[in-house]
């Protein structure tokens, strides 16, 4: 009940305004806002695309490849992947593996539909 309707009741009845019941409480604790927040968008409980491809990067592309180049973008929308690489050399070799590197990422998940695969 906000302002004017506890007015308007207070007119009515001829009672003075009393306080709102609201200003009376405590506020909230910022810790359980934030896991209210949290839990509402599923922060930490699934893991996404990106982290999915992110964590098996090593062991997609290999060992030797996996510090040299990088998932940039994910766009599971037209199912492309761009990677960013160090250099031509580790680029023309990322082409040589790119279905390869479609089937091992498709075989991390469903959701991973990706199609195409660019290397800049």
């Amino acid at each position: 009940m906000n302002y004017k309707e506890r007015k308007l009741i207070s007119s009515f009845t001829g009672m003075p305004v009393t306080e709102d019941p609201k200003k009376e409480q405590e506020p909230a604790k910022f810790t359980d806002v934030i896991d209210q927040v949290w839990e509402s968008w599923k922060i930490g409980t699934e893991v996404s695309p990106e982290q999915k491809i992110s964590e098996n990067w090593s062991k997609l592309v290999g060992a030797k490849l996996a510090n040299k180049c990088a998932p940039e973008k994910l766009d599971l929308d037209r199912g492309l992947l761009l990677i960013r690489s160090s250099s031509a050399t580790v680029k023309q070799e990322l082409t040589f593996k790119k279905k390869l590197l479609i089937k091992k990422i498709s075989d991390l998940g469903a959701e991973l539909k990706i199609t195409n695969i660019r290397i800049h």
